[in-house]
């Protein structure tokens, strides 16, 4: 009897550690996972994905629920109802499209009016850019389990949100494929971004 109390108390000690592993396992699970900082990103560091488009500090921002990178000032809220105007929109990527950013800047009105608010100004104010566009192209249909999505066209567009006061209280960058032709990609980056604002 003497023999067995240590061996009891032995397994207890085993299993009680056993218990804790697997709820510090559980717990590490459960625990939200830090967000990925653009300025750690592959992206960041693509010459053709470029920076300085109208973001000049991608310190803060970090991965977005809807939207690859964003930040938002403590106790700011784009959506809701209210004044929203839209600056002209500037290509600085490496494909020539007389028409892409005024579509852009087309798309931004409608989608903004569509999620709640009025495009006119005395509002917030939204600077955009298109810092990377890629036309379709077919032969990349053939890579293998991502040649259909690869295959479509491309856009990124980053901006910037500005208050009536001049403070910068939002910044976005975003891009995606969809479709045969930039404008078409355009659209639904667009719709992205707008309906993440409506819901932050």
């Amino acid at each position: 009897m003497k023999q067995a109390m240590p061996l009891a108390k032995a397994r207890y000690g085993r299993a009680a550690r056993r218990v804790a592993l697997v709820l510090a396992a559980l717990l590490a699970l459960a625990a939200p996972a830090a967000a990925e900082r653009f300025a750690d990103s592959d992206e960041a560091k693509e010459a053709q994905y470029k920076t300085g488009c109208v973001i000049t500090d991608y310190a803060d921002m970090t991965t977005g629920d809807g939207v690859n990178w964003v930040w938002i000032a403590p106790g700011s809220k784009l959506g809701g109802p209210g004044k929203v105007e839209i600056a002209t929109v500037k290509n600085i990527s490496d494909v020539t499209d007389a028409a892409l950013a005024g579509t852009v800047e087309s798309d931004f009105k409608q989608a903004f009016a569509r999620v709640g608010k009025t495009v006119a100004p005395g509002g917030v104010k939204i600077t955009s850019c298109i810092y990377w566009v890629e036309r379709a192209n077919t032969a990349k249909m053939f890579i293998p389990f991502a040649g259909g999505h690869l295959a479509q066209a491309g856009i990124g567009i980053e901006l910037i949100v500005v208050d009536p006061s001049g403070k910068t209280i939002a910044k976005i960058r975003h891009d995606g494929r969809s479709g045969t032709a930039p404008s078409d990609a355009a659209g639904a980056v667009v719709d992205d971004i707008a309906n993440f604002s409506r819901d932050h």
